[in-house]
């Protein structure tokens, strides 16, 4: 929102650069869209135009075609990624909290430690533990499956653990010492207090881990082989590898199977940007209220 004491001369400016921008940022995916629809004559002589001009909607029949047993399984391929998405989504708004909650307000020895130590961890580059990360869950007999994408997700995230741990630290102590007098435990202080008053860590935390993890293609081209078992992100990536008899890349449906992966995350993201700006930021004048 802009300043309301700002004249209408530099509002009117100020507005017309914004939508300057937001053109420029927004022709990519006019283009993307204008190759989803375009022939099979103009995908083949790659006549493409900026502003949609055709409307071949048959590119997304032929893409979902054999949605679940085709050679593009594109509905398999979803449901696996909301498996993924989901369960990754629960394991970091659990583990995250819950770790951050056992830094910000428990007491035990070598508490400040442990917490420099956690954060180190995020200096590490993930390819550093790749290789041994994938050997352990080839042992236990889980390569070629969903399981390692998601298992990662519910021992925590540093980033997200410290990210939360600030919002638990901002809540008054007399809140807990109200708790403590009331009998509540730890984890009754930890599921009636903590969660309910860090909800805008746990919709940045949703939203964070969404993106990551519905686009990721490293992790599940590290660990999925079989065409049943792929995301939909691995999926375009074959897709996109992948040509006709004649040598030939179609690129209307890649461009389709694009706009397949972007809408929900653009949905995602103008829904929770909704929902941090409607919740109160203040968790320190909120829990006193």
């Amino acid at each position: 929102m802009l300043d309301k004491n700002m004249s209408q001369t530099s509002k009117i400016i100020t507005y017309i650069i914004l939508i300057l921008f937001a053109g420029i940022l927004l022709c990519p995916f006019l283009y993307m869209i204008s190759i989803a629809l375009a022939t099979p004559d103009t995908n083949a002589k790659e006549l493409f135009t900026m502003m949609p001009k055709e409307f071949y909607w048959k590119n997304f029949t032929e893409l979902f075609s054999g949605a679940f047993d085709g050679e593009k399984p594109i509905g398999t391929w979803f449901l696996n990624t909301l498996l993924v998405v989901a369960l990754g989504i629960a394991g970091q708004l659990f583990s995250s909290t819950f770790v951050a909650f056992g830094f910000a307000r428990m007491r035990y020895k070598h508490k400040n430690k442990l917490f420099l130590i956690m954060l180190c961890t995020m200096m590490l580059p993930g390819q550093i533990t790749l290789i041994p990360v994938f050997y352990l869950f080839t042992r236990v007999g889980l390569y070629n499956s969903v399981w390692p994408l998601i298992i990662p997700q519910w021992v925590g995230s540093a980033y997200n653990i410290f990210f939360t741990r600030q919002f638990i630290s901002a809540i008054p102590g007399q809140l807990y010492e109200a708790a403590e007098i009331d009998g509540l435990s730890y984890m009754g202080i930890y599921r009636k207090i903590v969660i309910p008053l860090v909800k805008p860590a746990l919709c940045a935390i949703a939203i964070f881990t969404f993106n990551a993890t519905w686009g990721d293609v490293f992790g599940p081209l590290i660990y999925i082989s079989d065409t049943n078992r792929m995301t939909l992100a691995l999926g375009a990536a074959n897709l996109s590898a992948s040509s006709n008899p004649t040598g030939a890349i179609n690129l209307s449906v890649c461009m389709c199977m694009s706009l397949l992966l972007s809408i929900p995350q653009i949905v995602v993201y103008f829904a929770g940007q909704k929902s941090l700006f409607h919740i109160n930021l203040g968790i320190g004048n909120s829990g006193t209220k």
